[in-house]
């Protein structure tokens, strides 16, 4: 029984030394980052509950420390998320021997550095009133220091790993696809764009929680525009591009690629409205607690869909370059390949002992 399991474990791990290596290390960095936001999240709620008993008093002050304190859970809740999607990026980029996800799993964390700077700066150097609050809290300070310690650390390492994955994983590409440059061009392009779709996920998926969750009113507008149009729009522009890439659509993708290019005006639209000065003077400004790590995810999305909509371009023009029939056979080969390594495996299983000790010394031999 345990012979099987771990057979069947070796059978999902990366066959690769340095690929098992490589995957421990994503794993256990990304759990000490998650374990170390679970933990400023304990700290937040903690702080939140001594602000109120003891030291906010003042009338209309402990609205804003509550509205504040829902600030930073939701971020802290996006950091833990995002650590959650860096470790399916990176067991997807090894399934699929992806080597530009893989380096893009180094931009992320770096992303990730520059969100908990950010963080540190908001509550211990240009502190709100609201975030006062873990000024004085040591363990807040210390776990904060601990995660962007842990961030750059990841952000070196993984460096390090995807220089050293390139040589690992490029030389798979040219076996499975052969040696024509225009076809290995073409390929490229298809995972640039795939990787960019993966990204434009995560990120706008974050601007729509910090919108809906954090600025937004039952009583605005733009709060309905919001639901009824934009969230529905990015679903459909997202999927549509997988779906128009995989079939090799070639209307459908350049209708799409205009769709992302339009987008860019919505995000600039974004970026001034966020930083307008009847925004910023106002009694209650919407964005007075989570305008750095807003301003940050609207430019991460805004260059996420200027180079969307370049990629949709260009996947559209190598279009019937045959790389759609290429791609098709090389998962029917490993498909195949797969059904007949299982059906090998399974008839040495059924062999006796003896017959399977000599198969074992013959193949030494």
């Amino acid at each position: 029984m345990n012979s099987a399991v771990l057979h069947r474990l070796g059978a999902v791990l990366p066959k690769n030394h340095f690929t098992r290596v490589y995957v421990l290390s994503v794993l256990t960095l990304a759990s000490a980052c998650i374990i170390a936001e679970s933990y400023i999240l304990f700290l937040t709620r903690q702080s939140h509950t001594v602000a109120l008993g003891n030291l906010w008093q003042v009338p209309g002050v402990q609205q804003a420390v509550t509205t504040s304190m829902t600030t930073y859970m939701v971020y802290n809740i996006l950091f833990i998320l995002a650590q959650a999607y860096t470790i399916f990026l990176c067991m997807e980029a090894l399934a699929h021997k992806d080597i530009i996800q893989i380096v893009v799993v180094v931009v992320f964390y770096f992303v990730c550095v520059v969100f908990a700077a950010t963080r540190y700066i908001a509550f211990f150097i240009y502190p709100s009133v609201a975030a006062r609050m873990f000024t004085f809290n040591q363990n807040v300070y210390i776990m904060q220091v601990t995660v962007m310690v842990c961030y750059v650390l990841s952000l070196v390492s993984l460096a390090v790993f995807s220089y050293k994955l390139k040589q690992v994983v490029g030389w798979n590409v040219y076996k499975r696809l052969g040696a024509d440059i225009s076809l290995h061009r073409a390929y490229l392009w298809h995972q640039c764009l795939m990787m960019l779709l993966k990204m434009d996920i995560y990120f706008i998926g974050s601007y729509l929680v910090q919108m809906t969750a954090l600025v937004l009113k039952v009583d605005d507008i733009e709060t309905w525009l919001q639901i009824t149009v934009f969230i529905p729009f990015c679903v459909i522009v997202i999927a549509g591009t997988l779906f128009a890439l995989h079939g090799e659509r070639r209307r459908l993708m350049q209708g799409l690629a205009a769709c992302w290019f339009l987008s860019i005006g919505y995000f600039v639209f974004k970026m001034y409205r966020v930083n307008a000065p009847n925004i910023i003077h106002m009694p209650n400004d919407p964005y007075e607690d989570s305008r750095p790590f807003f301003m940050i995810t609207v430019v991460v999305c805004l260059l996420l869909v200027i180079a969307t909509g370049i990629a949709s371009i260009q996947c559209t023009c190598n279009f019937d370059s045959g790389l759609k029939e290429a791609i098709a056979y090389d998962k029917m080969r490993t498909r195949h390949m797969k059904l007949y390594n299982k059906k090998d495996e399974e008839t040495v299983q059924l062999l006796p002992d003896s017959v399977l000790s000599a198969h074992e010394r013959f193949a030494l031999e």
